[in-house]
């Protein structure tokens, strides 16, 4: 990519790279490796506790991919793909369950802006070997909501957010050809 890119692409480039560094790092099973078994860490606690217990694909990463894929982006991308986003909604409304929204209005429910404020409010809970719950509370319009998603689904849904990017990447490629 170029120096023609804004602030706001290079942030969101950067950030979503980074997490698929850490992908990839599990895809081809970095904390088995010679070279991260040789590395030293600072707090040798830490790769003790990525090597026996976190892994990389972990709860942690689940967030980053969040963050990276959904919280950053949407202001930005989200104009330009709403085809893609209203897909994902529908995706969401489909898998998610015990969904409370305590809105006055019968809309359908915004599950992305709902999820995104989860995530970016770190009011997220994971239920082991169960669910993920995303909660958002806004006190100025007395406005609850909490919904779950399996965790099976939860790679798709993050699949689904990554496609939007795979799309985002390609149109800022084009601009620059």
């Amino acid at each position: 990519m170029s120096a023609n890119l804004t602030q706001h692409d290079n942030l969101l480039l950067q950030s979503y790279y980074t997490f698929s560094l850490l992908v990839e790092l599990k895809n081809n099973n970095f904390l088995e490796s010679n070279y991260f078994s040789e590395m030293s860490f600072g707090n040798p606690e830490i790769k003790r506790a990525l090597k026996d217990e976190i892994k990389i694909d972990n709860q942690g990463c689940a967030m980053l991919a969040l963050y990276s894929m959904l919280v950053l982006p949407l202001e930005i991308v989200q104009k330009s793909y709403q085809s893609e986003y209203e897909v994902i909604r529908q995706f969401l409304e489909t898998h998610t369950r015990n969904t409370q929204p305590t809105s006055a209005d019968k809309k359908p429910i915004d599950f992305i802006r709902h999820i995104r404020n989860s995530v970016s409010h770190a009011s997220v809970e994971f239920r082991e070997n169960d669910v993920v719950i995303f909660s958002d509370y806004n006190s100025k319009i007395k406005e609850t909501f909490s919904t779950e998603l399996s965790l099976s689904k939860l790679g798709e849904f993050i699949n689904r957010l990554q496609q939007v990017h795979f799309a985002y990447v390609k149109n800022l490629q084009s601009k620059e050809s």
